[in-house]
């Protein structure tokens, strides 16, 4: 992964607040911590607006545990 990137992935601000359908939506890379402790990405509402949304890189999520802050790239299975 690195800047400028798409991924599509489930957003949480716009499908829990605006009522849109919990699909996965593409997200543009805008930001990668260093350390890669973290990434930022940039949605797109239906509308145009932009929001931004970090999330936890699939490295650091815990085992056994469903974390929806870590989301599954598409190389990976997704658990739920």
């Amino acid at each position: 992964m690195t800047v400028g990137d798409i991924l599509q992935l489930r957003p949480n601000f716009y499908t829990e607040y605006m009522g849109a359908n919990d699909l996965p939506r593409p997200a543009r890379v805008v930001y990668i911590h260093p350390l890669v402790r973290f990434f930022v990405v940039e949605f797109r509402s239906d509308l145009g607006i932009p929001w931004r949304e970090t999330f936890f890189p699939y490295t650091r999520r815990i085992a056994d545990i469903v974390d929806r802050s870590a989301p599954y790239l598409p190389n990976e299975k997704e658990l739920f």
